[in-house]
């Protein structure tokens, strides 16, 4: 199962290029971008809805987010992935055990589970975009942004953003899946440019003396 969470991220940081795209929706996605891309750091608690239609089921998952700098910190399904662009630590709490492989050594491909920031850049090649209206949620007026791959082999047939018309924030996204999974993510909480040591995307194996370190680099 492929997350891609991050997508609300990576809108944050996206430069666009308006060519055969929605200029409206273009110029409300670069000014996201212009607001965003001078955080020098970002953390956000998140919460991720899944629906399976197929299935007639939905799973919610609490989830923390943190990066800086191409290196990023997740925790999701009981799961605690490290990454500093050096190596790659993934650690599972319940079971007391943590993975450590190099980063040159793990595909680490477009999947959230393994590597949030690649979709940093993913919009300005990957996907069509237009400005489908205005929304009044909770008494906030949001912008209703559409995305759709260029992609047909996609697994999603279209990611739908809400964006706060007041201060530019990602209210939420929609990842509308082909085989009729779909993730929906909700935004709870988001902090800027505070202050995150590199060492907070490195697994501590001191600060966890009993946890069975399987070392694979």
């Amino acid at each position: 199962m492929k997350f891609l969470f991050i997508a609300f991220i990576a809108i944050f940081l996206f430069v666009s290029s308006i060519a055969q795209q929605d200029p409206q929706a273009a110029a409300i996605l670069d000014k996201v971008a212009e607001i965003n891309k001078s955080f020098q750091t970002i953390k956000a608690s998140f919460q991720l809805t899944v629906i399976d239609l197929q299935q007639d089921s939905k799973e919610v998952f609490d989830g923390n987010i943190a990066l800086k700098e191409g290196m990023f910190k997740l925790e999701l399904m009981d799961n605690i992935t490290f990454y500093d662009k050096t190596t790659v630590w993934n650690y599972i709490p319940d079971v007391q055990e943590v993975n450590i492989n190099a980063a040159e050594d793990v595909d680490i491909g477009n999947s959230f589970l393994t590597n949030p920031a690649s979709l940093f850049t993913m919009y300005k090649e990957d996907f069509k975009y237009r400005l489908i209206g205005e929304k009044n949620i909770e008494k906030e007026i949001q912008y209703f942004i559409d995305l759709v791959p260029k992609d047909r082999n996609s697994e999603y047939s279209s990611i739908k953003l809400l964006i706060s018309k007041k201060d530019l924030s990602l209210q939420s996204a929609t990842f509308m899946g082909k085989e009729g999974i779909h993730y929906i993510i909700k935004i709870t909480r988001f902090e800027h440019d505070i202050k995150l040591e590199n060492s907070y995307f490195r697994f501590d194996p001191a600060k966890h003396p009993d946890v069975e370190v399987i070392d694979m680099r």
